[in-house]
């Protein structure tokens, strides 16, 4: 508070006092009446001043309650004022002029704070608040009724009403003010209670000034008339730090929830006190009054019926949410932990039950029997099933498969639906390795039977697993999760279709081939791969071509071509390294030729993910010729798998057109139609070495190698046999009819200055190359 404030109302304060102590020892009653007009003027004065004060300390947007406030305190002192001026003209008619002034406070309060308080409530509370407003405002005056009732009956009903009416409208204004509280939920503070005061004891002082006056005891200079000047100062100072803030303390919020579903009850009750009073303790009165009193009474208790049937429909919307939001839960539980597809758990749901289920284990590790063990299904081929037919028709499948694994498992372990087209099966303690052998065993018999679907009718599809345990072959449950994914590869690998349980090797070649796939990304930019030659013979053992074959050495140790060519495809490193394989082989062409040597045909693998990329065929034409070799001087070798797939006959045709030859390599391990293989631009066949290695000992490899010689020669194609390691091998081949030989029966792979000395014939016209392939 500011000092000059300070100053004020310290002087303002004790000139009050000091003229009402007078009035308790001066002696004349016309001096009395004066001195205590005189106090109750400054009395009212001052809590104007502090009303103001606190309206202008608070923002403009929160005002409305300290604006009515400060009114009511302006009009109770334009009221004394009149009342002052009355007394000096010796004019005391009642009802007076002061009475309006005095009688429109409470109203103007009640007014204010009912508005204030519904401004910060919501709709759905804002009816049962205003059904707590109503009853108590009636209650409050029934019982004044009922207290005037036998003092007044004699007074003519206008003075009636306004000595009914003075404690009525402030009662009423505390009432309000009581119940806005913790209807709102604000905190109560000193100043709450003070402005709480103020109304309450303007109420009751006039309900005491109004029955003594009733009784002919008023008299100026009474300790009675301070009263209301008390009653003022407690409102003024408390409206000065009045702040009407809703409390963000959720659980006293709560408390003046409970609070107000008492305030019915209290409501009923005062009306019962009122009833009581006027039956048997009053009976006899003013007929209209006790008309009026049971009126009020009878709307209270309808409003407390109100009340409570809005708390039990409340109540029953509640219940009726709650049960919603249960379902909702429910549902959003089950969109969480379950497919959408197959109804089974999902991989969150599934995760969390084997964690519990390998913590369980673990807190009985020495046990034997407590175990976990986890099974990984993954579906063979289901990838060309999507892409043949659709997602419809692999969804269904899909959905089909869900239901075959639980009938299979006929309620053992936990199914789960993991990833696109794998499942899980979690058992707990199960009997032993052999049983899961059993089980998987049935898995893959019932996954491999035909699947009747409508739209494309049966199809044949089996499945991968692989099987881990803990704690045998894991820690915890997300290295169970690895090693089994560990095993699935394995088993994959292996040529699928069946079961494999987890050991250590495969986490170690699972680590290895992600090393090489790691170091795989820098071995081209530094140089790390090296072309090889195989030369290729004919039947007099002249070198008729050679097969350019790529190398690649890690920490000084070769890695075989079919772990790392595999690597490059799944990365698609392959395109980049295939077109340096090709570059680099048409460079070595070029060079033999510039150093003298007759160079036959060179053979380049290609991949059918080369094949797939746009203008393949002109990027490698430009490579031929920014080398300036021929395109008939190179041969590209294509799987027979690959080069029978519809989708790359255009690219072999522009390849053959280009004039580039065209070689079907591993023929026989593929499933060739003889009808395509016709179609197909190819020059040459390249009998796989899996047929050769056991041509002599073994008559179905025979009679498969002398089938191919004898459909290339119908074809008018020729045939290169690889892998020859023998002289037996080598006879037998010939005399199918055999053109072209490699294997290590002639030379291994070499390098080009090898290939050159051993292998490869000087050119006509320069004796000096003739003279060195002499002398080597």
């Amino acid at each position: 508070m500011p000092f000059a404030e300070r100053a004020l109302t310290a002087v303002w304060l004790g000139a009050a006092l000091l003229l009402f102590g007078a009035s308790l020892w001066v002696q004349d009653a016309s001096l009395k009446l004066f001195l205590d007009n005189a106090s109750w003027t400054l009395a009212f004065g001052l809590s104007a001043f502090w009303a103001w004060r606190g309206r202008a300390q608070v923002p403009p947007a929160h005002r409305l309650l300290h604006t009515g406030l400060w009114l009511g305190t302006v009009l109770v002192l334009a009221g004394q004022l009149v009342w002052n001026l009355q007394v000096a003209l010796d004019w005391n008619p009642f009802p007076a002029p002061a009475d309006l002034f005095f009688l429109s406070v409470g109203p103007l309060w009640a007014a204010t704070v009912i508005r204030a308080t519904f401004a910060r409530l919501s709709k759905d509370r804002a009816y049962p608040a205003a059904l707590d407003f109503g009853g108590a405002v009636l209650a409050l005056l029934a019982f004044t009724l009922v207290i005037y009732l036998p003092s007044g009956q004699d007074q003519p009903l206008a003075v009636a009403t306004v000595l009914l009416l003075y404690p009525a409208v402030y009662l009423t204004a505390a009432g309000v003010t009581a119940l806005a509280m913790p209807t709102v939920g604000v905190r109560v503070t000193r100043a709450h209670l003070l402005v709480l005061a103020g109304m309450l004891g303007y109420g009751l002082s006039w309900m005491q000034w109004n029955l003594m006056l009733l009784r002919g005891e008023v008299l100026p200079g009474m300790l009675f008339n301070a009263s209301f000047s008390l009653a003022a100062l407690a409102l003024g100072w408390g409206a000065r730090g009045l702040r009407f803030e809703v409390s963000d303390d959720p659980d006293y919020r709560l408390r003046c929830d409970q609070a107000m579903n008492y305030v019915p009850l209290v409501a009923m009750g005062l009306a019962g006190v009122t009833l009581v009073r006027l039956f048997i303790i009053t009976p006899d009165g003013r007929e209209g009054v006790q008309a009026l009193i049971l009126v009020c009474c009878l709307l209270v208790l309808l409003l407390a019926a109100l009340r409570q049937a809005i708390v039990v429909g409340l109540l029953n919307r509640l219940r009726t949410a709650e049960a919603a939001v249960l379902r909702n839960e429910e549902r959003l539980y089950h969109v969480a932990h379950f497919d959408a597809l197959t109804g089974l758990p999902n991989r969150r749901y599934f995760e969390d039950a084997l964690e519990r289920a390998v913590a369980e284990a673990g807190r009985y590790a020495q046990t034997p029997d407590r175990c976990v063990a986890l099974l990984l299904i993954d579906l063979d081929h289901f990838k060309s099933v999507n892409e043949t037919y659709g997602h419809r028709v692999g969804d269904a499948l899909l959905s089909e498969v869900a239901q075959r694994i639980h009938l299979l498992l006929e309620g053992q372990g936990l199914v789960s639906r993991l990833a696109n087209d794998q499942f899980t099966v979690m058992l707990q303690r199960p009997a032993s390795r052999t049983v899961l052998a059993q089980l998987a065993t049935t898995l893959l018999e019932g996954l491999a039977r035909p699947w009747e679907l409508s739209e494309v009718g049966a199809q044949y599809m089996g499945a991968s697993i692989g099987i881990s345990l803990f704690p045998d072959d894991a820690a915890d449950s997300v290295e169970l999760v690895r090693h089994a994914h560990s095993a699935l590869h394995a088993t994959k690998s292996a040529g699928r279709g069946s079961y494999r349980f987890y050991i250590e090797e495969f986490t170690q070649a699972t680590r290895t081939r992600l090393e090489l796939r790691r170091r795989l990304h820098g071995a081209l930019p530094g140089g790390e791969f090296t072309l090889v030659y195989q030369p290729q013979l004919n039947h007099l053992r002249q070198t008729v071509g050679a097969e350019a074959l790529l190398r690649w050495s890690v920490d000084g140790k070769p890695v075989p071509p079919d772990e790392f060519i595999p690597l490059a495809e799944e990365s698609g490193l392959i395109v980049p390294m295939g077109l340096w394989v090709f570059e680099s082989a048409c460079r070595q062409v070029a060079q033999w030729r510039a150093e003298g040597w007759q160079v036959p045909v060179v053979s380049v693998n290609v991949s059918t993910i080369q094949l797939r990329e746009p203008g393949f065929a002109q990027a490698l034409l430009g490579i031929a010729q920014r080398a300036g070799v021929a395109p008939a001087s190179l041969v590209l070798e294509i799987t027979e798998s690959q080069l029978l797939d519809e989708s790359l006959y255009a690219i072999a045709l522009d390849l053959k057109n280009a004039g580039f030859a065209l070689s079907i390599d591993d023929f026989g391990t593929g499933h060739s139609s003889l009808v395509k293989l016709k179609r197909l631009p190819v020059s040459e066949l390249k009998i796989d070495k899996e047929f050769v290695r056991d041509i002599v000992v073994d008559p179905n490899d025979r009679e498969i190698c002398a089938t191919v010689n004898a459909l290339a020669r119908a074809l008018g194609l020729e045939v290169v046999a690889e892998g020859v390691e023998t002289e037996a091998q080598w006879q037998l081949l010939v005399k199918m009819g055999c053109q072209r030989f490699q294997g290590w029966l002639f030379a291994p792979a070499l390098a080009p200055e090898d290939l050159a000395r051993h292998w490869l014939r000087p050119a006509v016209d320069d004796p000096l190359a003739q003279a060195v392939k002499n002398d080597s």
